[in-house]
């Protein structure tokens, strides 16, 4: 009879064990899978935060995720975000059309400003042609919804689309691609980037092409409607 009591005992403490190691194991699974921690520069601050600990209403986006989600240029990345439609002019290339919460214009008129505004690196693009950036040499995306003007002044009624390029680095990298689309359309970047002098000095070139040959034709004279070519060249310099 003592020994089925302490049997008895014996299966109780296991199965009480088995729950608790479950949990551990559980809680290292869920350490492994941790999502990457995506920072913002949204705020002004003068350092990066965590995306999730910012007061704004922000949809952000780091290098890795922007690779994951294979982001071609702005346009790529409505249907990621909610309330959000960075669409382009059909009528005419590379110029944005960019409507959040309901705000935007569609026109490609340089004296009509935009509503929602876009900056580089902190730079204000004043006008809405040129601004649907290639995926090429970007470190981070951040779209902020609704007015932004507190910190980034006019022409933000609707929100703002923050760029981050790549910073040099402190090792030597180097990156490159090709690509081709219907068209054609050809486009080419490379970017090499590393110390200059090791713990004083890093430096980065980066250089794209594009070389799109339109997408329709004008039989009067022949001429490609869209046709365009651009070359992109980005020095930097950081100590």
């Amino acid at each position: 009879m003592i020994r089925a009591i302490r049997f008895a005992s014996s299966t109780v403490c296991a199965a009480t064990l088995l729950p608790s190691i479950a949990a551990n194991t559980a809680q290292a699974a869920d350490v492994d899978n941790q999502l990457e921690v995506v920072t913002v520069t949204a705020t002004k601050k003068g350092h990066a935060e965590n995306v999730q600990d910012v007061p704004l209403a922000v949809t952000a986006y780091g290098a890795d995720q922007l690779e994951a989600l294979n982001f071609k240029n702005l346009t790529s990345l409505s249907y990621t975000m909610p309330n959000v439609q960075l669409e382009n002019i059909g009528t005419t290339a590379a110029t944005a059309n960019f409507s959040i919460r309901g705000l935007g214009i569609n026109s490609s008129i340089p004296s009509i400003d935009p509503t929602v505004g876009v900056f580089v690196d902190g730079v204000y693009m004043g006008i809405n042609a040129g601004v649907l950036f290639d995926s090429f040499d970007v470190e981070g995306i951040e779209v902020l919804r609704g007015p932004q003007g507190v910190l980034f002044g006019r022409n933000v009624t609707g929100g703002a689309v923050l760029l981050r390029t790549k910073a040099p680095g402190d090792t030597f990298e180097m990156s490159g691609r090709l690509a081709g689309e219907e068209g054609p359309n050809y486009i080419a970047d490379l970017s090499i980037s590393g110390p200059i002098v090791e713990g004083v000095l890093s430096g980065k070139l980066a250089a794209y092409h594009n070389d799109d040959s339109g997408w329709l034709t004008n039989k009067f004279n022949d001429s490609r409607f869209g046709e365009a070519s651009q070359t992109i060249v980005r020095p930097a310099l950081r100590w």
